[in-house]
């Protein structure tokens, strides 16, 4: 069913005010495979004394989807298109976190095609804002409704030319069942048989936690395991992740920033591209 532009565009999306504690932060932190493999550089994610957050958990508590049924959209026909936080400031390892989400923009990728939602996301803590988070959401069958409306999301250009630097991930077979104790309990990542009606072999994992684990990896080649140093992170989600698959990343380095693209090493298909994370310092 094709996306409604002049409902979309009027639908207002009230703020949400989230309490989360030290365990879910810990929790985010081993399912985007901090300590997977008994790291101690990884101790800091994943254990309360001293505790760090991974950044990118801001897009869990940003996350929303109790307005999908007023926009007329079908949750079995969501998956994400892309991801891109903003940093602020520091995220707190627990606490409350103000969202406040709008709906900026749609685009049109043709009648049977996908339409896409683009939603900014303002999460703010002790009063001012710590982090933007602009995410696309892409509805399967929900394109034919006249073309774009609103503001358009533009993707990073990739650099030409090999990668200055490799590295490759395991993900477990259970981890988009853990992933979905954090919130997104969208059937896809569950259900073999819906899996199967919508084009996939099996469930597949949340791209969310995709993004989470090339964060967590960005932290550990990049950062110093220094999560005040990530300025920016996005990612465009290229095709699906099958948990138990390895996800193997290639990086390059880029006036202070590092850009990366992910594929599946077992298939050579490409899951996460266009991706971005600007460092300080």
């Amino acid at each position: 069913m094709p996306l409604d532009p002049t409902g979309l565009m009027a639908l207002s999306i009230p703020p949400r005010n989230v309490v989360y504690a030290g365990r879910d932060s810990l929790l985010y932190a081993l399912t985007v495979g901090m300590a997977a493999g008994g790291e101690a550089d990884d101790l800091p994610f994943v254990w309360e004394k001293a505790q760090r957050i991974v950044p990118s958990m801001a897009t869990m508590l940003a996350f929303d989807d109790s307005w999908l049924d007023a926009a007329g959209i079908d949750l079995k026909q969501v998956v994400h298109g892309a991801l891109d936080l903003h940093f602020h400031a520091p995220l707190a390892p627990e606490g409350e976190a103000l969202t406040e989400a709008r709906i900026t923009g749609l685009d049109d990728k043709g009648a049977g095609k996908a339409g896409l939602v683009f939603v900014e996301t303002v999460l703010s803590q002790g009063g001012r804002p710590a982090c933007t988070l602009l995410s696309t959401i892409f509805v399967r069958g929900a394109g034919g409704f006249g073309g774009p409306a609103g503001e358009q999301v533009k993707a990073q250009k990739m650099p030409e030319g090999p990668p200055q630097t490799t590295s490759s991930t395991p993900t477990a077979p259970n981890q988009a069942l853990l992933f979905r104790l954090l919130g997104d309990r969208n059937p896809l990542h569950v259900d073999p048989e819906l899996a199967r009606q919508v084009g996939f072999d099996r469930p597949i994992l949340h791209g969310a936690c995709t993004f989470g684990i090339a964060c967590a990896e960005v932290l550990r080649l990049f950062c110093e395991q220094d999560p005040t140093r990530l300025r920016r992170f996005a990612a465009r989600f290229a095709g699906p992740l099958y948990p138990g698959e390895t996800l193997a990343f290639s990086f390059w380095r880029r006036d202070g920033s590092i850009c990366f693209r992910a594929h599946a090493a077992e298939r050579e298909a490409i899951v996460l591209d266009n991706g971005l994370a600007e460092l300080a310092g």
